[in-house]
């Protein structure tokens, strides 16, 4: 399991696009996305490099937890 602050992720709609970023490096990945805490976890078989590369390529800067 993997974990993630995304601080620029204040609405719907960038949850939106932060579980597309994911789910175009791992289409099976489980997401769940906490607005509140601005927090994303995944539980995915991909490594962290390669989602916070497609968190970053969808304008979106992480911070592993």
């Amino acid at each position: 399991m993997q974990r993630y602050k995304i601080e620029d992720m204040t609405c719907g709609h960038c949850a939106s696009v932060v579980e597309g970023a994911i789910r175009g490096v791992d289409p099976a990945a489980a997401i769940k996305v906490d607005l509140g805490k601005k927090e994303v976890t995944v539980e995915t078989a991909a490594n962290k490099t390669a989602i916070s590369d497609a968190l970053r390529a969808a304008g979106y800067e992480s911070r592993p937890l």
